[in-house]
């Protein structure tokens, strides 16, 4: 099994060194603009939400500006022993592929400083307290307890649609908050590189793989979008009281039911959906396996 690859370590090794940046090339001593949303409605999902105003809808958007960064920060916890790890497997050999892969986990751990910031940031200027999800580290030590195999399988949906997001619907969007829309252009610029550095762990790792590996690879990422899916869950309920808070109402369960409706499409898109479905990662999947394309594709289907 080989997986269709056209770059190599040294060429993204290079793109690292070009590219570099700091969290302070991103926030240049800028604060959030609270007068504009922060991410588009594709993500979000607050415009079709009939039982909140333009202003409401504007601060769910914020609201879920916040757990979306401090998602991003949670889920990509696991990255950094993996990659550590494949990182180790080769320490004398091939120079650029190590370098490359030690620049791939300072990176990951600079996204996630980058994430944290901008949480911190958002409580000191919101004016109410937005619950996140906690538990991080044990969820990570799920994820690397999984195999090389699905980890990197799930770490590569994530940074495929991760570009997406940025690329598609972010991107051109003059009306979103300027420092939020740069966060998520400073993480693109890296994941860029990223999902193409998977995938050549992946031809590695898959080498050295049975057929019914790489199909229980799939399954494994499937149970974890089930984990997920719960955790984002738990992320909707925080961020209706949140909202109650910022908006001074106390919603009927009609009006939570709606709320938590549009939010649970919305999630499922932003995090799960808009992964599964990415061209690339469904070639991904199709070169790798004989039966996951179809999987994944129930799988999205299923989340819609």
């Amino acid at each position: 099994m080989v997986l269709t690859i056209d770059y190599s370590y040294d060429q993204l090794l290079q793109g690292s060194v070009k590219n570099a940046w700091t969290i302070d090339d991103c926030f240049r001593g800028r604060d959030f603009d609270f007068s504009k949303p922060f991410l588009p409605d594709r993500i979000a999902g607050v415009k079709n939400i009939t039982c909140l105003d333009a202003v409401e809808q504007r601060k769910l958007n914020q609201i879920r500006g916040n757990s979306y960064c401090h998602i991003f920060a949670f889920v990509e916890e696991y990255i950094v022993p993996m990659v550590l790890e494949r990182a180790s497997g080769d320490v004398y050999g091939d120079e650029p592929r190590l370098w490359s892969l030690l620049r791939f986990a300072e990176e990951e751990v600079k996204h996630q400083e980058m994430m944290r910031r901008a949480c911190t940031q958002f409580a000191a200027g919101f004016g109410v307290e937005c619950g996140l999800i906690s538990g991080r580290e044990d969820v990570a030590r799920a994820v690397v307890e999984t195999g090389p195999l699905t980890a990197l399988l799930l770490t590569s949906m994530i940074e495929w649609f991760t570009q997406l997001h940025y690329v598609e619907h972010v991107r051109e969007r003059d009306e979103l908050d300027d420092l939020f829309r740069d966060i998520l252009r400073f993480h693109w610029i890296d994941e860029s590189r990223h999902a193409k550095l998977d995938s050549l762990m992946l031809g590695e790792v898959a080498e050295g793989a049975t057929a019914e590996e790489r199909e229980a690879a799939v399954d494994g990422v499937l149970q974890l979008g089930t984990a997920i899916d719960g955790l984002l869950g738990q992320q909707i309920e925080l961020d209706i009281d949140a909202l109650e808070r910022a908006t001074g109402r106390r919603f009927t369960d009609d009006e939570k039911n709606e709320i938590r409706n549009e939010q649970r499409r919305a999630y499922r898109w932003t995090f799960l959906v808009s992964g599964l479905e990415h061209p690339n990662f469904v070639r991904i999947v199709d070169e790798f396996t004989e039966s996951g394309g179809a999987k994944i594709a129930a799988a999205a289907q299923a989340l819609s």
